[in-house]
């Protein structure tokens, strides 16, 4: 689960890049662009097509995935139950916060 939540990150970055790319240097920067895009479509082959759905609708609205640090989603500010995080830790439940809806990258500890 953390390495597909990881993928998912980092396509948000790439993506967060893409964007920002295209607002300042419009087509100054064409050949890179288009290593982007080569690169976000490999990450998104990697990637579950349910789990790319969900993704996608998120980032419409903004951000799609966010850490969880100490019990608490840097999305939403809103603690996580403990019982909750543990059952996404050993993999009985999927890795989204249950406030905001977005996916969690869990930290380490725990």
């Amino acid at each position: 689960m953390r390495e597909t939540v990881k993928l998912l990150l980092r396509l948000q970055e790439l993506e967060l890049i893409r964007e920002e790319a295209r607002i300042f240097h419009r087509r100054d920067q064409q050949d890179k662009m288009t290593h982007l895009d080569d690169t976000l479509r490999t990450l998104r082959e990697q990637v579950p097509e349910s789990w790319l759905r969900r993704f996608d609708g998120l980032r419409r609205s903004g951000i799609a995935v966010v850490h969880e640090f100490g019990g608490v989603c840097q999305n939403c500010r809103m603690s996580i139950a403990l019982g909750g995080l543990n059952r996404m830790r050993k993999g009985d439940a999927e890795w989204i916060c249950p406030n905001c809806g977005r996916f969690l990258l869990l930290s380490d500890e725990g």
